[in-house]
């Protein structure tokens, strides 16, 4: 299977994950590897896309448009998870001197922690995906879960 094969499956299912209502799994993941007391104790309030927010802020302040488009989550749903993010000492808002219209979000230290521990928890489960489809497919296999993936998510759109 190539890297590109590889790449695409994984996109597919974090478009699959992202649009889950359940963060069960991932918040399990986090809370059995999370050392941190305090990080452990917000976990269960943070949703999924409080997550992946966090995440997306690690390559710099954005704005909730921008953190709307590059998530694929709704304007209000970033809202309601940086609110609660604000709040939680995770994340901080500002604006820039010459625009006060644009409120920009960027990580607390805490935040950055928790969004690394993320990042690590989507990297382990993405190895253990690829190897559970290398045991389990062959390459030609592979390539229809792929275009299938592809085709179910277009559907869903």
């Amino acid at each position: 299977m190539s890297i590109s094969t590889e790449q695409t499956i994984l996109t597919q299912l974090k478009t699959i994950r992202t649009k889950r209502a359940s963060t069960t799994s991932e918040q399990k993941w986090l809370q059995q590897h999370i050392t941190e007391a305090n990080l452990r104790r917000l976990l269960p309030d943070i949703s999924i896309v409080g997550l992946h927010l966090l995440s997306e802020l690690e390559a710099g302040p954005q704005t909730g448009i921008d953190l709307a488009t590059n998530l694929g989550v709704t304007r209000g749903g970033v809202t309601r998870a940086a609110k609660r993010l604000v709040t939680q000492g995770l994340i901080g808002s500002f604006q820039q001197p010459d625009d006060h219209k644009k409120i920009f979000y960027r990580l607390t230290p805490s935040g950055r922690k928790l969004a690394r521990y993320h990042d690590k928890m989507h990297a382990t489960r993405n190895h253990q995906a690829i190897t559970l489809l290398h045991e389990h497919y062959s390459p030609a296999e592979l390539a229809v879960i792929q275009r299938f993936l592809a085709d179910l998510t277009d559907y869903e759109a």
